[in-house]
């Protein structure tokens, strides 16, 4: 288990960790009965941040913010001389929480994205481990919710009562979304926004290879299968946060 403490990107502290030491807190949050927030974030997530300050205070409430993106953890290494091994990548952190939910009993909550997406989601991920138990689902309204909206969703969490809420709207949107979603809920949950990883999981979308993965050219893949969508958060957000990362002075480290 690897903590090394939390760093300040630009604006915001990242936590970097390992895949375990992510697990070990879940595990104590759940058994404490605590709310967690926890969001793997992107380097353009953390550009938006800087130039909007009520998104900034939003991130700042979560209790970790994961490198997610090989240029997160690789800014820590550039701007603090602290190397990890390994990014905490979305999909792959929500993987490893259904694994040890199915162990622990855990009862899953899955919310955004498409229903046939949440569909062929929950089939693979029972696929993966047969005793998983997810106990409600919710597709994306791709927009904000009414009043009505959220008490409906509310009524919905509390009856099926999960421990573990996953969030799929994109980032910032998911970011938000949680953060809202924490403070109409009356009993603790473990609320993790988990970007494309239920387009990622489901097979719905294809993954970058993992040799792209590993050399933080995963956005050149993403940006070739979906370029009007993703043009600005990886040739606009991008080039923003290597201009903000070399020329920013702003550094805080927190053990």
């Amino acid at each position: 288990m690897i903590y090394l403490g939390k760093f300040r990107i630009i604006d915001n502290l990242i936590t970097a960790c390992d895949y375990d030491y992510v697990l070990k807190k879940i595990e104590e949050a759940i058994k404490n009965e605590k709310t967690l927030l926890i969001s793997p974030i992107a380097s353009h997530t953390l550009v938006r941040s800087h130039y909007d300050k009520k998104l900034k205070k939003i991130l700042d409430e979560f209790d970790y913010l994961l490198p997610d993106s090989q240029w997160v953890k690789r800014s820590i290494w550039f701007l603090y001389g602290e190397r990890l091994k390994e990014r905490v990548y979305g999909p792959d952190l929500m993987l490893k929480i259904c694994q040890l939910s199915s162990k622990e009993k855990w009862r899953i909550f899955l919310y955004g994205n498409k229903i046939e997406t949440l569909e062929r989601l929950k089939i693979k991920l029972k696929k993966i481990n047969p005793s998983i138990n997810i106990v409600g689902e919710e597709p994306s309204k791709f927009r904000d919710l009414t009043k009505k909206e959220w008490r409906r969703l509310v009524k919905k969490i509390e009856i099926s009562q999960p421990d573990i809420f996953f969030v799929s709207l994109g980032s910032p949107k998911q970011e938000i979304f949680s953060y809202q979603l924490k403070n109409y809920l009356k009993k603790p949950k473990i609320i993790i926004p988990v970007g494309a990883a239920f387009d990622f999981i489901s097979g719905v979308k294809k993954q970058a290879p993992k040799w792209m993965q590993d050399w933080g050219l995963e956005w050149v893949f993403r940006l070739i299968s979906e370029p009007f969508r993703l043009y600005k958060r990886y040739l606009i957000d991008g080039i923003v946060y290597l201009f903000l990362i070399f020329l920013g002075e702003k550094k805080e480290f927190i053990s």
